[in-house]
């Protein structure tokens, strides 16, 4: 009863006797609606602004989120290449570090290197690894010749 005594007094205060009120109706679809003043010659021009506004907000946002995707592709580009940089790297240490190993005894393999000779090329050698890798890519023969000459140099 408390519930029409309250329509009631809502109706009289209105001026209706409408049945229905607010509290009867489901609301929850709606959305508030901008008053419009379409004889108000800068409502067009603020309708445009805002819709302006809109239309840059979701270029800039979508601009920033292709910024994104190729940052992150150019992000997995750039460690894929360092990691086969590294690996080539790793490699090329394994191959110098062998042939370090190896420096010694093929000296000592080279006919008409003096003692001396044969010890300032084990200390200067493995700080040239381009040069030691041609020094074993070398035939026997041209080897004496080619281990003086780079004493020579360095």
């Amino acid at each position: 009863v408390a519930a029409t005594n309250t329509r009631e007094e809502r109706d009289d205060f209105h001026g209706s006797e409408a049945d229905v009120s607010l509290d009867d109706m489901d609301l929850s679809a709606t959305q508030p609606q901008p008053v419009r003043n379409e004889g108000d010659p800068t409502f067009s021009k603020k309708k445009k602004k805002i819709s302006d506004a809109s239309d840059f907000s979701t270029l800039f946002n979508d601009a920033a989120t292709l910024l994104a995707e190729n940052i992150r592709t150019v992000g997995l580009d750039i460690s894929k290449s360092i990691a086969s940089e590294v690996l080539i790297q790793q490699k090329s240490e394994m191959t110098i570090q062998e042939s370090a190993l190896k420096l010694y005894p093929t000296l000592c393999e080279v006919e008409g290197l003096t003692e001396d000779e044969r010890y300032q090329a084990l200390s200067k050698i493995p700080d040239h690894p381009t040069q030691m890798l041609i020094f074993f890519s070398l035939p026997s023969a041209v080897r004496l010749e080619w281990v003086r000459r780079f004493l020579a140099n360095h």
